[in-house]
């Protein structure tokens, strides 16, 4: 790792190893207790493609994009607009996410949650089920493999889907090994931040069948999204399309291939 991945990885080390306590034995008890199986892939089923619409305050390299009023508004259109499920990037410094977003969101929308967070220590994955999140991304690059395997496991074990993200051949690997039912391959690069299609056309005809696939970032238009569809895909995770857009709700019609507002 290096550049702003490293500065990212870093920074929620420092925010994990400054947490006031870790959980308790008890609480982890409570978790496993009220945890329910997730129903976040019966939600990208039917006819496609399948948007994952995000919540994403700022980036690295864009800026802020809404602010925390802004994010009801914002799922509100995303359901109208057909929207699958929901991301939510809670990391902190960087994104200017937190834990609590992720609960505001999960409280506000009836769709299935996605945190995307930079998950390094297994409260994370206690936190988002704790929160009642659907699933978790959990970033091959960052981990090592067997730390990887037992994130996956924990958050299955949790009733949480694990969204294990791949950029490169290494990463996918990592996550086959992980046995990663649903694979993210996210087409920005985390250290240069440089986005291409092409890594999803690459890394596709790698991938198991059967296994579930989400293409992420570098999807602005119908075009890009016909691009993947053609390959294979039919899920597709879209955050700066919508939060740039002067109209997320007729944007994401456009991205499904739609031209009127769904009426149920």
């Amino acid at each position: 790792m290096e550049g702003i991945l490293e500065a990212i990885v870093t920074a929620k080390k420092r925010r994990l190893l400054a947490r006031e306590r870790p959980y308790l034995p008890s609480e982890i008890a409570q978790i496993f207790a009220t945890s329910t199986r997730s129903n976040f892939l019966s939600f990208l089923q039917g006819p496609h493609p399948h948007i994952i619409a995000e919540i994403k305050l700022a980036s690295p390299s864009r800026g802020r994009f809404i602010t925390l009023q802004d994010v009801p508004h914002f799922l509100t259109l995303y359901e109208e607009g057909g929207a699958r499920a929901i991301s939510v990037v809670t990391e902190e410094d960087y994104f200017q996410g937190s834990p609590e977003l992720l609960r505001e969101v999960v409280a506000k929308t009836r769709l299935p949650v996605l945190r995307k967070d930079f998950v390094l220590e297994e409260t994370q994955i206690y936190e988002t089920a704790e929160a009642g999140a659907q699933a978790i991304l959990l970033i091959a690059r960052i981990v090592s493999r067997e730390r990887l395997k037992r994130f996956v496991e924990l958050a299955e074990l949790l009733g949480l889907v694990p969204v294990v993200e791949v950029h490169d051949e290494e990463d996918l690997q990592k996550a086959l090994s992980a046995s990663a039912r649903v694979i993210g391959i996210n087409n920005r690069d985390l250290v240069t931040f440089r986005v291409s299609l092409e890594t999803t056309l690459r890394l596709l005809p790698l991938i198991p069948e059967g296994t579930v696939v989400i293409a992420e970032s570098g999807i602005h238009t119908r075009e890009d999204v016909e691009t993947l569809l053609e390959a294979g895909v039919r899920n597709f995770l879209v955050g700066e399309a919508l939060l740039t857009s002067r109209n997320p709700q007729k944007t994401l019609l456009e991205l499904r291939g739609e031209r009127e507002i769904a009426c149920c």
